[in-house]
C-alpha cells in the first residue's frame, strides 16, 4: 500500500473521511451514491445458502489463513462487487459498441452470436466490455480467440484474462495481457495458440 493510501486509510480510521470519500481518493474515481447503492444492493441480494465467493477467490483466502474469517469473506465479496459495477459502468452498448466499429447495431449482435465480441447481461440490458476495443477498432486477431473463450466464465474472469498480465505471455521477457499480446502480434498459427494456451489453462481452473 502506497503512503497515499495509507494515509486515506488512516483518516477513515479516525473517522475523518468516510467511506464513500476514502473509496474516491484511493482510487481517483468519482463513483456517485448510485454506485454504491448498486453494490449495496449485490451485497443484499447475495444468497447466505450459496457460496459468497468464486472458488478462486475462496482459494486465494484459504491460502491466506481466512477460511474461517467473515470480515474477509465480506470485503472479498464486497471487492467482487465493486469491480462489477466498475466493469458495467466503463462497458459499450451495442448502440455504442456499433458507432466505435463504424458497423451497423445489426452486426455487432452478429458478431455477438458467433462469439467475436464478447458482452455480458447487466439486467435488461447487453454490456460489451470496453478491453476489447482498440482506439480506432477491435483489438487485432481478438476476433480469432474470443471464440475460444469458456462462455460460462464470470464477467470479470474474463476481463482479467484479457487485460492482466499472462505469464505464458512475454515481449522482451515481460509478461503482457492477452489485449496487449494480440495488439502487438503478426496473428501467426503459433502466436495465437498462446493464446489459446492461457485460455485452456482458465478453462480447466474453473471447472
Amino acid at each position: 500500500m502506497d503512503n497515499t493510501a495509507r494515509s486515506v486509510e488512516d483518516r477513515y480510521r479516525n473517522g475523518d473521511l468516510d467511506f464513500e470519500s476514502a473509496v474516491r481518493e484511493v482510487t481517483g474515481a468519482d463513483f456517485t451514491r448510485a454506485f454504491f447503492a448498486q453494490i449495496v444492493h449485490g451485497l443484499s441480494a447475495s444468497n447466505p445458502a450459496e457460496p459468497a465467493l468464486s472458488e478462486h477467490d475462496a482459494a486465494v483466502l484459504r491460502e491466506a489463513g481466512f477460511v474461517t474469517d467473515p470480515t474477509a469473506a465480506t470485503a472479498a465479496r464486497l471487492d467482487r462487487h465493486i469491480r462489477m459495477q466498475n466493469l458495467v459502468q466503463d462497458s459499450l452498448s451495442v448502440a455504442q459498441a456499433a458507432k466505435h466499429l463504424g458497423v451497423t447495431t445489426a452486426r455487432v449482435r452478429q458478431r455477438l452470436a458467433d462469439g467475436t465480441l464478447w458482452s455480458f447481461d447487466s439486467g435488461s440490458t447487453r454490456l460489451l466490455p470496453r478491453a476489447q476495443f482498440a482506439a480506432d477498432g477491435p483489438v487485432p486477431h481478438l476476433d480469432k480467440v474470443m471464440p475460444l473463450f469458456d462462455r460460462t466464465l464470470h464477467p470479470l474472469t474474463v476481463q482479467a484474462l484479457l487485460t492482466e498480465p499472462q505469464p505464458s505471455l512475454t515481449v522482451e521477457g515481460r509478461p503482457v495481457s492477452i489485449v496487449q499480446w494480440l495488439s502487438g502480434i503478426a496473428g501467426a498459427d503459433r502466436e495465437i495458440e498462446q493464446v489459446v494456451e492461457v485460455l485452456t489453462a482458465a478453462s480447466w481452473e474453473s471447472a
